[in-house]
């Protein structure tokens, strides 16, 4: 299924779904990963080590448990905002090589994108979205998922979408799961997801991730279904953009060879996930008045922004901020590893052998897949 209005572009721009999330937004340019590991503390609390892979940007208070207090100890981040200490995450994508069976993670452009949007369908600011409560976390999309289910992907869902950006000489294409009939993405190859954005007031569950929210159907918080109008968050939107290049010509187009880091070789499995670490009154107070959208003006550093709340780290900074893996497991990432080292450059990821790292055979449904213990 096509989804094209739901993808963004080279540039970042993109065409919104519905007219629930129209209107004002920010968007927080990201460099590279704080750090990739089998880490979850959302979904895995407590955990050295989650099911999966997962790439994590935001602070690097990032820890296996986490809390708000935990989140506020970050010192940097790889999102510009200093007042932005939260941590989002996804599943890794891996090559999985047709030659010889290896998985290889597949290097990370260093423009991942998160947009802020919080207007209604008049392009005027929705004054019935609130900022996040201090301890709230969330997850967009289904780790299991191998199929398109119009319920939780299609409109008033995750738009979950994928695209393979060409040229003059490759065509593009847009597809909910990976796309398939390329041999190359020269403008990138891209997973974007949508968080929901109403919430029933109660607390998160481990054993049900998205019992506490739902998706929009409206502007305002009467447009959030009912039983979840106690609040109404921004509207997150995650762009994860990565760079396919040094694998052209090792595969043909009717090959699948990519594969996320759960044994998803559908695309379907995509996921993100959320824990807030914004300081208190920041997103309150800049709402009504920060909307750069995707011109850069006023720039986010502007005081109708985050000029008035600790301004903005430099890219430099968002460069440097890494952390250091709990695990020495091999990921195919080692710690201060830039996937774009000189020149724009980008080199291969690591090879992590003939299987994925922890236990995730490949599942490709359409059933929902197994969920793994290791």
């Amino acid at each position: 299924m096509a989804v094209a209005k739901y993808l963004g572009t080279l540039l970042g721009l993109y065409a919104v779904g519905s007219q629930a999330q129209q209107g004002p937004y920010f968007v927080l340019g990201s460099g590279m990963p704080l750090v990739i590991e089998r880490a979850d503390p959302v979904l895995n609390p407590g955990s050295a080590l989650s099911s999966h892979v997962h790439s994590v940007v935001g602070g690097n208070g990032f820890a296996i448990t986490m809390n708000f207090a935990q989140a506020q100890k970050s010192t940097c981040a790889t999102v510009s905002p200093k007042a932005d200490k939260s941590n989002y995450w996804m599943p890794n994508l891996y090559y999985h090589d047709p030659r010889n069976g290896s998985f290889i993670r597949v290097p990370e452009q260093p423009y991942h994108k998160i947009y802020y949007k919080y207007g209604n369908g008049n392009n005027q600011y929705d004054t019935d979205i609130t900022e996040f409560p201090q301890e709230f976390r969330m997850v967009a999309g289904s780790n299991t998922a191998r199929s398109y289910n119009y319920t939780t992907m299609g409109p008033y869902g995750s738009e979950l979408g994928w695209s393979c950006h060409g040229d003059s000489s490759h065509p593009d294409f847009y597809t909910t799961g990976i796309p398939t009939g390329f041999t190359a993405c020269p403008g990138g190859l891209a997973a974007a997801i949508t968080f929901p954005s109403c919430w029933n007031g109660k607390a998160f569950d481990v054993n049900n991730p998205s019992a506490h929210v739902a998706y929009p159907v409206a502007d305002g918080l009467q447009g959030c279904p009912v039983g979840y109008r106690v609040a109404r968050f921004p509207q997150i939107f995650i762009e994860y953009w990565l760079n396919t290049q040094t694998f052209n010509g090792l595969y043909g187009a009717n090959d699948k060879p990519f594969v996320l880091s759960n044994g998803d070789p559908t695309g379907y499995g995509f996921h993100a996930v959320f824990i807030n670490g914004w300081d208190v009154g920041v997103l309150k107070s800049i709402m009504p008045t920060c909307r750069p959208g995707n011109t850069g003006t006023p720039p986010l550093s502007d005081s109708s922004c985050f000029g008035n709340h600790g301004g903005l780290f430099t890219q430099q900074q968002m460069d440097a901020c890494r952390q250091q893996p709990t695990t020495s497991e091999n990921v195919g990432w080692k710690f201060g590893q830039n996937d774009n080292p000189v020149g724009n450059v980008l080199t291969y990821g690591g090879v992590v052998g003939n299987k994925l790292p922890g236990c995730n055979p490949i599942q490709a449904g359409p059933g929902p897949a197994t969920v793994q213990n290791c």
